[in-house]
């Protein structure tokens, strides 16, 4: 008896196998992946030389943060203004920078000195991420090139998750930080980030800021579809990340969004897309500022607006904080 249970628990073993390398062979198509909440919160892992102090007082750290939904380590810092290490007991505001397509993640730091300057006298945190060349900061249902240094290294891409669910409370449990006052701002593909950020959260932000930002329908171009799949297979997928379709579910009546700039070049071939968005937030009653001012598609463009957008997120800071001032008299 014991020797027939022992065949028997080996055929269905083998059995079970055959089932498996099936199932594996018959490679289904993949599907959208989840935005949920990682099982275990996201850890900093700290590099060599990993903290440096500025001239203007700021210190920079850089990190890689293991991001489970990914499965793997993404580059990050973190700049402090120089009254953080006086003020222990003080919380800041954040403002997360997101780059362009295929950008350093410390370009705003690197393309001029203007924000390591202003930090002393608005005292905030800056953050930058690595979200690899094309991600578009959504979560994409298939492996993506990192597209850094002509590495073509498909991974997981799944940037929307990880910046909610990993990236925003890693830096919580590791920096002092005022949860009210959080801040967007990018440029180009960073300019779509930010839209698309405040547009899936849009009582998490203070204020929002775009630089030349890339508000292309997703029907209009097919180099969305290796984030997203074909369009006509996943319409839906598509019109679930098109901002001006974002716009309409998320503005109903009693809606809000949060402060809101937007700039553009007049000879940037993306002003078209912008005047576009301008018009659909008029007609929806949102209240914002944009401005067109004489500038093409890159960095000596936006290095001339970026004092304009720090002010911007500033002065929401201090709208946010008179009220309570005022009341605490």
């Amino acid at each position: 008896m014991r020797h027939f249970t022992t065949v028997t628990l080996l055929m269905a073993v083998v059995v079970l196998a055959a089932l498996t390398f099936d199932a594996r062979a018959a490679d289904p198509a993949p599907q959208p992946a989840a935005a949920t909440s990682p099982a275990k919160p996201a850890a900093i892992k700290r590099l060599m030389d990993d903290t440096t102090t500025t001239p203007e007082g700021c210190t920079i750290e850089k990190f890689r943060i293991v991001s489970p939904s990914m499965n793997r380590e993404i580059k990050a810092l973190v700049v402090l203004p120089p009254e953080y290490k006086d003020h222990p007991e003080k919380k800041f505001p954040i403002l997360h920078t997101l780059h362009g397509a295929k950008s350093p993640i410390d370009r705003y730091l690197t393309m001029t000195p203007v924000l390591l300057q202003a930090l002393k006298d608005k005292p905030m945190i800056v953050t930058c991420m690595d979200v690899d060349g094309f991600s578009w900061y959504l979560d994409s249902p298939y492996p993506q090139a990192i597209a850094r240094n002509n590495d073509p290294t498909k991974v997981k891409s799944l940037f929307t998750t990880f910046f909610f669910d990993e990236f925003i409370p890693c830096l919580d449990q590791n920096y002092r930080i005022n949860p009210q006052q959080r801040m967007l701002t990018g440029n180009s593909m960073g300019g779509f980030g930010a839209f698309h950020y405040m547009l899936t959260k849009p009582n998490l932000f203070l204020s929002v800021s775009s630089l030349s930002g890339l508000f292309e329908k997703t029907d209009a171009d097919k180099k969305w579809e290796p984030l997203l799949g074909p369009l006509q297979e996943f319409p839906e997928r598509h019109r679930a990340v098109d901002v001006f379709e974002h716009v309409n579910q998320v503005l109903k009546p009693g809606a809000k969004l949060p402060q809101l700039y937007m700039i553009c070049g007049t000879e940037d071939p993306l002003l078209p897309h912008n005047r576009a968005m301008q018009r659909l937030l008029k007609e929806k009653g949102v209240t914002f500022e944009y401005q067109e001012s004489p500038g093409k598609h890159g960095w000596p463009f936006w290095s001339e607006k970026l004092p304009a957008v720090i002010d911007f997120h500033w002065k929401s800071v201090q709208d946010q904080e008179r009220p309570a001032k005022s009341n605490a008299k």
